[in-house]
């Protein structure tokens, strides 16, 4: 079995075909000789049926002590549901667990019981199936994604610059050094001088990459490893650069409105 859908591509239109989803198991209920799974891929979630009657034993047996949270592959008819939340359901046919999950779990990825700092980092892979997780990195991609055809759309080219440098980019910062193969090196703060040779040939480009200063903070904003988006242009004055910022923004918030209505649903 292969994935043929993700759980939001899944439609009425669709309804009597065979589709395949993968994810993982985030509820199960048992309701006499039918079971109801809920099933969560990185795009949301969906509803399997088993039936008893339709499946050899073993595989019913096996869809009815599936442990939340392992990963799963299912193959099924697709049907109208009658369930008040869920428009369409998945007649399971074919059902595989491919990592079964150990309980109990170090945390919740539902995000119904809170876990501490410490203990979502130790088990970010776990932590990351939180809904309000997924929808952040979900609305990052998008605005990424706006910033990129906006300033595309202005004529920028995506550079990327090196991150291994041999002396400060910029002058008053504080700088991450290392032992670079017998010499000194340094993590790189800015991409302002590449930028500015770069201009020289390629006219108008811009990156958005990590960068590194190591400067001591005593607050949570200030952070010693973040990601820049940099511009740089030639033949441009502040007039230039200001309708080409206020122009990417409402590009990003356009798209991000666009595309992540659900997601800001979860967070606001």
């Amino acid at each position: 079995m292969k994935r043929t859908y993700y759980s939001s591509d899944l439609v009425h239109e669709q309804k009597g075909k065979t589709v395949t989803v993968a994810g993982w198991v985030e509820d199960v209920r048992l309701l006499g000789s039918l079971a109801f799974l809920t099933l969560r891929d990185s795009r949301g979630v969906c509803q399997l049926v088993a039936k008893k009657q339709e499946l050899p034993a073993d595989l019913f047996d096996a869809i009815c002590r599936s442990p939340r949270q392992s990963s799963v592959i299912a193959q099924g008819v697709l049907k109208e549901s009658k369930a008040k939340n869920v428009s369409v359901e998945i007649q399971v046919q074919q059902f595989r667990i491919l990592t079964e999950a150990v309980h109990p779990l170090p945390l919740d990825p539902t995000g119904r019981v809170d876990a501490n700092t410490d203990k979502r980092l130790d088990a970010r892979a776990l932590d990351l199936r939180n809904p309000e997780n997924l929808a952040i990195f979900r609305i990052r991609h998008f605005a990424l994604q706006g910033i990129r055809k906006s300033l595309i759309n202005h004529g920028f080219l995506e550079v990327n610059t090196a991150k291994i440098i041999g002396q400060a980019a910029e002058g008053g910062a504080n700088l991450f050094s290392l032992d670079y193969f017998g010499k000194k090196g340094y993590l790189a703060q800015s991409p302002q001088l590449y930028k500015e040779q770069l201009t020289m040939a390629l006219d108008r480009v811009f990156e958005i990459a990590s960068f590194f200063r190591a400067e001591k903070s005593h607050t949570r904003r200030h952070l010693n490893e973040f990601t820049s988006v940099d511009i740089e242009a030639a033949f441009a004055d502040e007039d230039d650069v200001m309708k080409i910022l206020e122009e990417m923004v409402r590009t990003t918030i356009d798209e991000i409105r666009e595309k992540c209505a659900e997601e800001l649903a979860i967070l606001i």
